[in-house]
């Protein structure tokens, strides 16, 4: 009975996620503009706007941050739909393997520091060159991953796994609620406390753009780590 109300609910969810597709310009089409004011004026105007050298990383969390607020609710749909319809039917795909090998236990613990290092390197340096929460957030969610296959529980145990809910949590909730005051102080123009852009190239510029990939970087990562322990403990 569980799975069948788990696939209608995936299948209606579904639906509501295709209906945005009529609202789509048909690919390919010849009239589809490839390059009009908006994009000329993001591009002229970004760094003045978002106080953010990398052009994308003010676009997609300034410019068009309504837009990722959505692609992040789409994701999570989707992620809800697909555990779903697999809870519950598995047996844990990596318990009967074997990754406690003394050759990774060694080269992991010199190469997971660095794979961090580098991880939160690309989440704070996102706004001033390639990267971002995104990118950075993957890295760190591989070094957690890493770690749990070559020290098993001996890293990583349950209160750990409760602490990472937790900080997923408020995380989350505090990602919405600054792109909602983001959307109402900014996009509404009223007269209320904005960060400031700093001086562009300063690791402390681009207004919300460093605390909003700090935050998508920790809900990437731990979502990654979440995601290989449901199929680590046969939840999934």
């Amino acid at each position: 009975m569980k799975r069948i109300i788990a696939i209608i609910t995936a299948f209606i969810l579904i639906c509501i996620l295709l209906t945005g597709i009529y609202e789509l310009p048909s690919f390919g089409n010849k009239d589809n503009p490839s390059n009009n004011e908006t994009m000329k004026y993001y591009i002229e105007n970004v760094v003045l706007d978002t106080g953010a050298i990398n052009i994308v990383t003010g676009i997609i969390l300034d410019y068009r941050a309504f837009d990722t607020f959505v692609e992040a609710s789409v994701l999570f749909t989707s992620a809800s739909i697909v555990i779903m319809l697999l809870k519950g039917g598995s047996k844990g795909y990596f318990k009967d393997a074997e990754f406690k090998g003394i050759i990774l236990k060694e080269i992991s613990a010199i190469v997971i520091p660095l794979i961090q290092i580098f991880g939160l390197y690309v989440i704070f340096f996102g706004h001033l060159g390639p990267g971002g929460g995104f990118s950075g957030g993957t890295i760190l969610g591989a070094s957690l991953i890493l770690i749990q296959l070559a020290f098993k529980k001996d890293k990583i145990n349950d209160k750990a796994y409760n602490v990472f809910l937790r900080l997923l949590s408020g995380a989350a909730i505090l990602y919405g609620v600054m792109k909602g005051y983001s959307f109402i102080a900014g996009g509404s123009h009223l007269p209320w406390w904005k960060p400031s852009l700093g001086t562009p190239g300063d690791i402390l510029s681009g207004g919300y753009i460093l605390p909003l990939n700090i935050i998508v970087g920790i809900i990437v990562s731990i979502t990654m780590y979440f995601f290989y322990m449901l199929f680590d403990r046969g939840d999934v």
